[in-house]
């Protein structure tokens, strides 16, 4: 898979260029005017380079999805735009605004959870991993889509997962400086360990493969701890008892997803973590289910798998948008 890209504090020019183009596009498409070949010529540009997607999907994360700071600026361009357009006169000095306006935002958001996962020190992107050895031997593991900031100190070792995965098998150094992984719903402490780290939106799953690991929710003073061969889930408020660690829990380090009686829709929500764009599931075929082991290392071949196992058919609008549904 890809390599590792380290952003230190500040985005590279290169993600501001296809930020400012697709707030551009952002605004064209909000024009009154806008016509059928505008929306056309978006879509060639979103489809030209997985960096201008990736630069699309930022923007509409800004303006839609995150709640901003007050004074991170852009807030209110897309409610200002629909009411500023009246005529393709309008359009050039619009997109400067757009772009001005949204670029402002997308870096303001550097205090937000988004921002925290675009300028962080190290980032992978979707379908890429990395290996990582840290300054104590610690072996560091980052999954698809994954951001982490690492900070070591003579108190203590942490890393401040973002987004995404991890595997952690920590060094063999003595216990004095404490081992954590810190996530938006709590902390990690590891005991001398190999553990698994995934955030979603909703909670985060540890599965431990050495030692033991202690999962301390944010909002509550609980301690669970979770040992060798156990997997747990714990959100904000607790931690769910532990369970035994499920088979291929860690494959996707071997580039390897392993299904057993797996739900399509949790399927193609795995796979959807290793392909740009947006991969569905039409809710007709969701409860079906798939096992089997299927290559991550190339997402639209697991995807074709699926269609021959079972009767489903993937239905493409462009390159980066598929859907699952019934054959016909």
């Amino acid at each position: 898979m890809g390599s590792l890209r380290p952003y230190g504090r500040e985005p590279a020019q290169s993600d501001i260029d296809h930020i400012e183009t697709a707030a551009g596009w952002m605004a064209r498409l909000l024009a009154d005017d806008v016509s059928e070949q505008d929306r056309t010529n978006c879509q060639q540009w979103r489809e030209q380079d997985p960096r201008h997607e990736r630069a699309w999907q930022r923007m509409c994360q800004v303006s839609g999805k995150f709640s901003l700071p007050a004074n991170a600026g852009g807030t209110k361009v897309l409610e200002r735009a629909h009411k500023a357009v009246t005529s393709r006169r309008q359009f050039l000095n619009l997109s400067i605004f757009m772009a001005a306006g949204l670029t402002a935002a997308w870096l303001g958001a550097s205090r937000t959870r988004l921002g925290g996962s675009l300028l962080a020190q190290y980032r992978t992107g979707v379908g890429e991993t990395r290996e990582l050895t840290l300054e104590d031997g610690t072996r560091l593991v980052l999954n698809t889509d994954t951001a982490v900031d690492i900070d070591f100190s003579a108190r203590e070792r942490r890393i401040q997962l973002h987004q995404g995965e991890i595997l952690v098998a920590t060094g063999p150094e003595s216990p004095r400086r404490r081992f954590s992984v810190t996530t938006r719903f709590g902390e990690l402490v590891a005991l001398g360990t190999e553990f698994n780290v995934r955030q979603n939106e909703r909670h985060i799953q540890v599965s431990v493969l050495e030692g033991a690991v202690e999962a301390r929710p944010a909002g509550s003073g609980q301690i669970q701890r979770v040992g060798a061969g156990q997997q747990a889930r714990f959100d904000s408020t607790q931690a769910d008892a532990p369970q035994r660690l499920q088979a291929g829990a860690t494959s996707w380090r071997q580039g390897k997803l392993v299904a057993e009686g797996m739900r399509v829709a949790d399927f193609v929500e795995e796979i959807a973590r290793y392909r740009p764009g947006f991969t569905l599931c039409d809710s007709a075929v969701a409860d079906l289910t798939i096992s089997g082991v299927f290559s991550l290392e190339n997402a639209d071949r697991a995807l074709e798998s699926l269609a021959r196992s079972l009767p489903v058919e993937l239905s493409y609008r462009t390159a980066y948008w598929v859907k699952v549904v019934p054959a016909h």
